[in-house]
């Protein structure tokens, strides 16, 4: 076991004062959100894959990961104006799949996989509040490689810790979960557990991490029956960092516009504590939708 302490909000810190009720509380009906966008976004063999909020310069943006054939991106997008700003390749080819995404500030963890031999990933940390995003410089970056579908990084999470970052990577279709602490300061990773998922859990597009007074969870984004659904577990205590892997919950979501849990989801805690679902549509277009779900 690998002992974690918690630590006290900061900024959009992934934290709420409970998270089961949190859960509980999301609104199923979304407030839609439509963007102009200019860019050109590549889209050929690909689609989005995860979105983020933060706050940058008192600006609050929206970063929507992407693959296509030849390369993985973010878009920025701003939410003052509802415009795209600009498309932030991150790498290429091979490494062009950027899978599903989470910021704690002032990190954004990004997998970036070769989707089609499917035998290795790097999960990198950019520091999304200076230049390292834009310039496409990691702070930190881990080197995965093995078996095909094994060591891919289909959905990242990262939570901040008192010492360091707690970090969550699932390969293919989330069959497996391997959990890290990151200390991107010192430029040190380390594995602490792999987790092989239940049969019945769901091929997570996204996952996130969130924590409150007494425990960490994850929450798992994917599309049922057509239906936008989210599924919450427990993952451990505060404390001594223990597997506990049960799923504790599951929500289903009206998505609407064409916004799609297969694609980019991911979820924000506000200033105020609040919890907030944000989701995307498959692909780019003149106009983006987008879905928010949020906790009264």
């Amino acid at each position: 076991m690998a002992y974690l302490l918690m630590q006290p909000v900061l900024g959009l810190g992934q934290h709420v004062e409970n998270v089961p009720q949190a859960f509980d509380a999301l609104s199923s009906e979304p407030e839609v959100i439509l963007i102009n966008n200019k860019v050109k976004v590549p889209h050929r063999h690909g689609h989005f894959q995860g979105v983020q909020p933060f706050n940058k310069n008192g600006s609050e943006k929206l970063l929507i990961s992407g693959s296509s054939r030849s390369k993985a991106y973010v878009l920025q997008i701003d939410l003052t104006t509802l415009k795209s700003e600009t498309l932030i390749p991150l790498m290429k080819d091979p490494y062009r799949h950027a899978g599903g995404i989470q910021v704690s500030e002032p990190y954004l963890i990004v997998g970036i996989e070769d989707n089609i031999i499917k035998t290795t990933s790097k999960v990198c940390l950019y520091n999304c509040l200076n230049n390292a995003l834009d310039q496409a410089q990691p702070s930190i970056t881990i080197n995965r490689e093995g078996k095909a579908k094994r060591h891919t990084a289909g959905a990242t999470g990262l939570l901040a810790m008192e010492e360091g970052y707690l970090a969550v990577v699932a390969n293919w279709d989330s069959r497996n979960w391997d959990f890290y602490h990151i200390a991107p300061e010192k430029g040190k990773q380390e594995l602490l557990y792999s987790f092989e998922a239940p049969q019945d859990w769901g091929s997570y597009q996204s996952i996130n991490l969130i924590k409150d007074t007494s425990a960490i969870y994850a929450i798992g984004f994917y599309k049922k029956d057509m239906i936008g659904t989210a599924d919450l577990m427990l993952v451990s205590k505060l404390g001594y960092f223990e597997l506990i892997m049960e799923k504790i919950r599951s929500k289903t979501f009206n998505c609407k516009k064409g916004v799609d849990f297969n694609s980019a989801v991911g979820l924000q805690v506000d200033q105020e504590g609040k919890l907030h679902f944000w989701a995307t549509q498959a692909d780019s277009a003149k106009e983006i939708a987008i879905n928010k779900f949020s906790q009264p």
